[in-house]
């Protein structure tokens, strides 16, 4: 399970510095991601959502810490590359429910292709 989760996390940070690529594969990589992390975790109907549980705690840990980063500078009242710290910490909370809901959804996407090819 944690070997799933961690590619399906890996997956979505690849996508990122991609030239081009990132502005449709990043929106779509935690679809893709649970996708394959769910055929590597062999997520099966009933730990579907614990593996997308899981992937988002592991997605929680790099997004705690620009949270955190982002509190610091709030306190200290200064900005990194002109960029607010309020948006920093409302994008890196909106991230991990959307992690969580598209790895739902491609493992369940990815189950159900799985049971049907059996």
């Amino acid at each position: 399970m944690i070997k799933g989760a961690l590619t399906s996390v890996i997956l979505m940070f690849v996508f990122i510095p991609i030239p081009v690529v990132h502005f449709f594969a990043v929106p779509l990589s935690p679809f893709i991601g649970g996708f394959i992390g769910g055929a590597i975790a062999k997520a099966e109907k009933e730990r579907i959502i614990i593996f997308s549980f899981v992937t988002a705690g592991i997605a929680f840990i790099p997004c705690s810490i620009i949270i955190i980063f982002s509190i610091v500078q709030l306190i200290n009242e200064s900005e990194v590359a002109g960029m607010n710290p309020w948006w920093a910490i409302v994008l890196s909370s909106v991230l991990i429910p959307y992690t969580w809901f598209g790895n739902l959804v491609g493992a369940l996407i990815g189950y159900t292709a799985r049971s049907r090819a059996n």
